[in-house]
């Protein structure tokens, strides 16, 4: 609960100013709130199963760290680089 309230401290700073992101707002923490608690009720029905998604999770993260900061980096500095280019050119 406490990413779905950071989550909503970040939406608010946008500052609200119509219905509209009200609207947003409160689908927002319906969703975020909805998937935390069908995740915690899948952990308490299938623990067994849970473990071994969370095990295949870990192997896939201890195994693909490197290349995943790689691909962010270079995403991340591709995008600087546009950023930089469109500043310069306006």
């Amino acid at each position: 609960m406490g990413l779905v309230a950071a989550g909503v401290a970040v939406v608010v700073e946008a500052k609200l100013g119509s219905w509209q992101t009200y609207v947003a707002l409160a689908i927002f923490c319906l969703v975020a709130t909805g998937i935390y608690l069908a995740l915690e009720i899948f952990a308490l029905l299938r623990p067994e199963r849970s473990q071994t998604l969370l095990d295949a999770v870990r192997m896939w993260i201890n195994g693909h760290t490197d290349q995943v900061i790689i691909v962010v980096s270079l995403l991340l500095g591709l995008w600087l680089i546009g950023k930089s280019v469109y500043v310069i050119v306006t």
